[in-house]
């Protein structure tokens, strides 16, 4: 079994590195990785039999669009909730050109977890693993905390709150909810915030926030 080179309307591992500018040096990690992941996805549900399909849009580019927006100085990154990979992996990928920097993946299944430590064992990449639930997994202050299809905005900001140091920031990626979301967050927390369009879907957000603090009743 094997990944398609392409999507199946054309998109390709080109048409990410073009819109996200990492190196092609990062592109050729990024396939790599995707080989462990083809060796592994017959063993445990990593990713679904059709995402082959979109998997360069849907998957790659979406984690990737998220390089650009990583400080220089950010030396500690968290990825809550890794599963397959993404967008962890990818964000591990490209930081292997960055002296000094490490990326700590968050995954509470074993099976995930063996995965996650394989393909950062395969690829060689500046990554570890913490096998354990979110909310009891032993941790440190990051300087930039990532998530993907994690939670809804308040547990996720309930998250950054602690998981982030006072300076850092997180990268959250959100679909067509995203109003509804902030809206509700708003009500707990404080925050600054700036939001784009996701390159990869028409109704995807991706969220940066920063001095996050709990509302004071």
């Amino acid at each position: 079994m094997t990944w398609p080179t392409h999507d199946e309307d054309g998109f390709g591992p080109e048409d990410a590195r073009r819109l996200t500018g990492v190196s092609r040096e990062t592109l050729a990690r990024v396939q790599s990785y995707l080989g462990v992941l083809d060796a592994w996805r017959d063993r445990i549900n990593l990713i679904g039999p059709g995402e082959g399909r979109h998997l360069w849009r849907r998957h790659v580019l979406d984690s990737l669009q998220l390089v650009g927006q990583i400080p220089g100085d950010a030396t500690k990154i968290v990825d809550l909730g890794s599963g397959a990979g993404f967008p962890g992996l990818l964000i591990a990928c490209a930081m292997a050109e960055r002296s000094g920097v490490s990326v700590t993946l968050v995954e509470k299944s074993v099976r995930k977890s063996q995965f996650l430590q394989a393909a950062i064992a395969e690829v060689g990449l500046p990554a570890w693993v913490t096998n354990a639930r979110i909310e009891e997994a032993p941790h440190e202050r990051y300087d930039l905390l990532t998530a993907r299809a994690l939670a809804p905005l308040p547990k996720l900001l309930g998250y950054a709150d602690v998981w982030l140091k006072p300076s850092g920031k997180a990268l959250l990626m959100k679909g067509k909810d995203t109003a509804a979301e902030l809206a509700e967050a708003r009500a707990d927390w404080t925050f600054e915030m700036s939001d784009r369009a996701s390159l990869s879907s028409p109704e995807g957000r991706v969220l940066e926030i920063s001095s996050i603090s709990p509302r004071r009743a």
